[in-house]
């Protein structure tokens, strides 16, 4: 992490390159690799790091740069794209939100995950869903602190509690 640097001015919020799929594949190795551990089917998790960039083309895949590094990134995926089926066809929903550890703190993935809820608007779209699980404490706060409410509890996500949240737009 930066300190005593006013670094919200270089933060910059932008739609992927497909050229940058190795960075953006290493941020989210790194944001999830703490996760692994904590989770009774972490391999299974740990072999599917690289599916946001492996659904570029039905998604949008969004990246925050910080002095020319991608340090975070997010996949908004579209009404009527392919996604789990507990998520209603019509709703966008996010994939994936990434910070890399050493550039937590800085608001990126609350940046991030405004991107989301401005394309979400941009489509017109009744709300912005996402799941999560109890192990992500700190993304719970993030999600809650921006008006997402759980509506409902899905099947165990690589053996930890899962729960459906939603935005209403």
């Amino acid at each position: 992490m930066i300190y005593g640097e006013n670094v919200t001015s270089e933060i910059q919020i932008r739609n992927f390159n497909p050229n940058e799929r190795d960075a953006v594949d290493a941020v989210v190795r790194g944001a999830w690799a703490e996760l692994i551990d904590l989770m009774p089917q972490g391999d299974q998790l740990a072999a599917r790091l690289g599916s946001l960039t492996e659904h570029a083309d039905q998604s949008e895949i969004i990246v925050a740069e910080l002095n020319g590094q991608i340090v975070g990134a997010v996949g908004y995926v579209g009404a009527h794209q392919p996604k789990p089926n507990f998520f209603q066809p019509d709703w966008p929903m996010v994939r994936m939100l990434s910070v890399a550890p050493g550039h937590r703190g800085l608001g990126l993935g609350k940046q991030l995950l405004e991107e989301c809820i401005a394309r979400a608007k941009r489509d017109d779209a009744p709300v912005l869903a996402l799941h999560t699980t109890a192990v992500m404490k700190a993304a719970q706060r993030l999600y809650f602190e921006l008006g997402f409410e759980q509506i409902k509890d899905l099947p165990l996500l690589f053996g930890v509690p899962c729960a459906l949240y939603t935005k209403a737009l």
